[in-house]
């Protein structure tokens, strides 16, 4: 668990704004988290104290068995740092070593590499499914590439926390789905916790099981990825909900909010016409005023439904479609 209370953050160059001011929240283990905001909201600075790439001012952060880092003298952050791996936006590679090299470096840094560490590098490439490119170098890759071999590095001392600070925001669509779903492998295959940073709620609807929203140095607004995408409270989350067309305030305002139905399906569901059947079986009037289909096969409906709720709710969830009212 991650514990942060009351911290505060003010750069010397930037008198006149608090980068975070007075932030508390908590990191649970084994979960896969997203921070979200605007450009200058804090979510990089908030991730950077955590491996003491910052410090603070105020407050306290506990990480693992580490009670304050303000405490934490040179070894100790070390020993710290050897525990998070973390994932930049611009990938950081060097580019006059291999690919190999690249992954082994932090290891480099610090001590001899060994044969049962350049052993355990190669199976990392594997597993991000780059082990024919150890000895190409990195303007040899794609983008996409790159930060597969940044996964591989972060990877290399076996952390137990991996941060991930704007990992797809230089990728196309595809690619940025196949880095999430790699990172989402990853996190399980290595037991491992994750906080990724993004302004893109697609992004965080694809792997996360939290959010936060920050805004102007603060936590707005956190919870399960659901209530942030369908229950959002503040006006800044709802407009991060609209970058995936789910405006449910300008829905409520169109249609009688009891005679909405908010319908949540994963792949395997997908492509079946579960819609029609249910017009056909039940004989009732329908309109699907939004759906959306995410890279990661999570679909997402709302229909109106002024009549036979009870009924259709029944139908849907005999069918293992969640379901629920707009609220």
């Amino acid at each position: 668990m991650i514990r942060i209370e009351r911290v505060s953050k003010q750069y010397a160059s930037s008198k006149d704004e608090i980068a975070l001011n007075d932030v508390s929240t908590t990191f649970e283990s084994g979960l896969i988290h997203g921070i979200i905001g605007i450009s200058g909201a804090g979510k990089s600075t908030l991730i950077r104290l955590l491996n003491k790439l910052e410090s603070y001012e105020q407050g306290n952060i506990q990480i693992f068995d580490y009670t304050d880092l303000r405490l934490l003298n040179q070894e100790s952050t070390r020993m710290l740092r050897k525990r998070i791996g973390m994932i930049f936006q611009s990938d950081h590679l060097l580019s006059r070593k291999t690919v190999l090299e690249n992954v082994l470096f932090p290891i480099a840094l610090h001590r001899k590499v060994t044969p049962s560490d350049t052993e355990y590098a190669r199976s990392l490439l594997q597993e991000v499914g780059l082990s024919d490119y150890a000895s190409r170098y990195p303007a040899q890759l794609s983008g996409g590439q790159r930060q597969r071999v940044g996964i591989a590095r972060a990877l290399i001392q076996k952390p137990d926390l991996l941060l991930c600070d704007e990992p797809t925001s230089a990728l196309d669509v595809m690619t940025t789905s196949q880095i999430l779903q790699l990172i989402q492998s990853t996190a399980r295959r290595h037991h491992l916790d994750v906080i990724i940073v993004t302004h893109d709620l697609n992004v965080l609807r694809e792997i996360c099981d939290t959010v936060t929203v920050m805004d102007k140095g603060r936590i707005i607004e956190s919870g399960k990825l659901d209530e942030i995408l369908y229950k959002a409270k503040q006006p800044e989350t709802q407009a991060f909900t609209k970058q995936i067309g789910l405006d449910l305030g300008t829905l409520k305002n169109q249609f009688p909010i009891e005679e909405l139905l908010l319908l949540k399906f994963e792949e395997e569901i997908v492509h079946q016409s579960i819609v029609s059947e249910m017009i056909q079986t039940l004989g009732v009037s329908i309109s699907i005023v939004f759906a959306n289909v995410s890279p990661n096969k999570k679909g997402t409906m709302v229909l109106h439904a002024p009549k036979k709720q009870t009924e259709i709710i029944a139908f849907l969830k005999e069918r293992k479609v969640g379901v629920d009212h707009v609220v």
